[in-house]
């Protein structure tokens, strides 16, 4: 289901479909990942990000589920609590995705409405929207872009080079303007500016 909120706080839902044929890359673009349920895991609502994670094995048509067993089990039991009113109102889960890599969700009880909001913390993914925003901000070039999300895996200009077919010398211009447009000085710093991006904006 799609969440619509008003200016007087009312909430209505429409029909939330999860598209499949989302490419892989575009979850590191989209927003952070935030699926909405019910106690009965009814999911009520899901943003891109959230659909996005589909094929990972995390959300559903009109059930919320996922591929992590340990994870289901343990939302199962705060939210049982949750309704008990014998748990805290938020809590963080630890979970795994189908494709291995580890994600944590925050989960928050709505009293008020008795929903459910869970929102997924990939610090894959929020380095990639980093990468993004900084290429956005910065007046990055597509090909600056490549170069900048390849120095912050760590890799050097050579191998980076490779990876993009370009002579190590014409990675290393790419570098030096990445150096230029960022305010930073050695690979370090800028992994360090594009980890720390947002926060800095705040």
């Amino acid at each position: 289901m799609s969440l619509h909120v008003s200016i007087v706080g009312r909430m209505s839902y429409a029909p939330f479909h999860p598209r499949h044929d989302m490419a892989p890359e575009a979850f590191g673009r989209a927003s952070k990942p935030v699926f909405v349920i019910d106690a009965e895991l009814n999911q009520r609502f899901g943003n891109r990000g959230a659909e996005a994670l589909a094929r990972d094995g995390l959300g559903g048509l009109d059930r919320f589920t996922a591929s992590d067993k340990d994870f289901m089990a343990r939302l199962q039991v705060w939210l049982k609590r949750c309704r008990n009113g014998s748990a805290a109102g938020e809590t963080r889960l630890p979970l795994v995705l189908r494709n291995g890599r580890q994600v944590a969700v925050d989960a928050v009880h709505l009293v008020s409405i008795e929903l459910f909001v869970l929102t997924v913390d990939d610090p894959e993914s929020a380095i990639d929207r980093n990468v993004a925003w900084v290429s956005e901000a910065c007046g990055l070039t597509p090909t600056e872009e490549r170069m900048l999300a390849l120095m912050v895996e760590g890799l050097d200009t050579i191998i980076a080079a490779k990876r993009l077919g370009i002579a190590p010398t014409t990675a290393r211009t790419h570098l030096q303007r990445l150096f230029a447009k960022t305010g930073t000085a050695r690979q370090s710093e800028l992994v360090r500016f594009v980890a720390t991006y947002v926060e800095e904006l705040r």
